[in-house]
């Protein structure tokens, strides 16, 4: 009993947690799923503080030896060792654990907890009912729609539909309400005894990949108590949105103020000092982007507002019709026929679709570097040829050789360019019969 009062007083005062959300509808928690929820979070072991940020999927960063691209990429092509690597070399981090899960994995904890009470905006409201019925499908847990704004009472499948919303704001939003939830589900957490804490980590994993045991979830889950979740974020707290190539990506203002400023939130570090890393990697983001001055923290993005866009406001009619058809055959509360769900799927994935067709711009313009280099690689190749035409049979089968080495280039991105962006741009297409967090 002693040593669990002494022991954070012993070696790492800080643990660094990195966690990632994946939209895996065929069980995949790794490489090829799409990781769309990225949080860090760091809990002082001494006085048991936790400070929690999310960083935004489409933030610019460097995920690869030489590649930037949206920092959710880093998931897709390398699972979490590759999303890990992204996190330390690009904010000068030393993560200790990471957890991957799925919605399945959110909703059985949280139903485990008995639920969370939380406030339904209007234009949440709009949108929710949408999002329950596809995660109902996706997840295989049952649930049911809710029947109106304001507060509500929701259960695993319905917290985790929360948690997916934007289409009424943006995605800015969709992380504080993702934030959110994890704040509901801690408090009810610190209320619960060791028992049901217990059973939420068995129950949930089953679900997740994870670098500690069941043993360690165990014990961090009966510690919950001792917890204080502290202040949340978003991060970078400094940015601006821009398109870069023909990706749509959160750019932070700069990398490396945006790091010191995280620096001080998680450890409580005053004027961190970026490492040269970073500092390089900050620079190659202002050169591409255009965007090398220090700029000024946005204001944190809220919940519970919101408005319905108009291409989804014809939609309403359709939806009272719905509804009051669901009252008067005494359906009310209970989970209702797709046809009678509104909006439509159709209109939930519309912002997917967005998102499908960025990378398809991505993947086409690195195609499209790639044959331009091949082709004046061809032009430099033929002129060689022609230039050497008058040389001796001996020197023509070295120009021949030397050509020939020449195809099998370092700079050809071969298969690899194509293969995991193709795969993407079909997993993007695949999904996009939903939103995804």
């Amino acid at each position: 009993l002693a040593w669990s009062f002494l022991s954070p007083y012993f070696g790492k005062r800080y643990w660094t947690l990195a966690v990632f959300g994946v939209d895996s509808r065929d069980g995949k928690l790794e490489a090829g799923a799409l990781s769309d929820v990225i949080m860090v979070a760091s809990l002082d072991r001494r006085s048991g503080r936790i400070e929690l940020v999310s960083v935004f999927r489409d933030t610019y960063a460097k995920i690869g030896e030489k590649e930037y691209h949206k920092l959710n990429e880093a998931f897709f092509k390398g699972g979490h060792k590759q999303a890990l690597e992204a996190l330390e070399k690009n904010l000068d981090l030393s993560i200790d654990d990471y957890v991957s899960f799925n919605w399945a994995a959110v909703a059985k904890a949280i139903n485990a907890l008995g639920g969370v009470d939380l406030e339904i905006s209007d234009a949440e409201f709009f949108y929710i009912n949408a999002f329950i019925t596809e995660t109902v499908e996706s997840t295989g847990i049952g649930s049911v729609q809710l029947e109106h704004a304001g507060m509500n009472h929701l259960d695993g499948v319905q917290a985790v539909a929360y948690g997916r919303l934007r289409l009424m704001d943006t995605d800015f939003n969709r992380t504080a309400r993702q934030r959110k939830v994890l704040s509901l589900a801690m408090d009810k957490a610190k209320k619960a005894n060791p028992a049901v804490l217990i059973n939420v980590a068995r129950s949930v994993f089953p679900e997740i990949s994870t670098s500690m045991g069941i043993g360690e979830i165990s014990a961090l889950a009966v510690r919950a108590k001792s917890y204080q979740l502290a202040e949340t974020r978003g991060f970078p707290f400094s940015r601006e949105t821009k398109n870069i190539g023909k990706l749509d990506c959160v750019v932070p203002t700069t990398l490396s103020s945006n790091v010191t400023e995280l620096h001080k939130m998680l450890y409580g570090v005053d004027d961190y000092k970026p490492s040269a890393a970073v500092e390089e990697i900050s620079a190659h983001i202002g050169k591409v982007s255009g965007l090398t001055k220090v700029g000024q923290d946005a204001e944190e993005a809220g919940t519970g507002g919101g408005s319905i866009r108009k291409k989804d406001q014809k939609g309403g009619k359709k939806k009272q019709k719905a509804e009051t058809a669901a009252g008067e055959n005494g359906q009310t509360g209970k989970k209702p026929k797709k046809k009678e769900t509104a909006p439509s799927k159709e209109t939930a994935a519309s912002s997917e679709k967005k998102e499908t067709e960025e990378r398809k711009g991505g993947e086409a313009e690195r195609e499209t570097e790639s044959t331009a280099q091949k082709s004046a690689e061809s032009k430099e190749q033929k002129s060689e040829e022609g230039k050497e035409s008058g040389a001796s049979r001996k020197e023509g089968e070295k120009s021949g050789g030397d050509a020939q080495k020449g195809e099998i280039s370092a700079e050809d991105p071969g298969d690899d360019a194509a293969g995991p962006g193709a795969a993407y741009a079909k997993k993007q297409e695949q999904s996009a019969q939903s939103d995804t967090p």
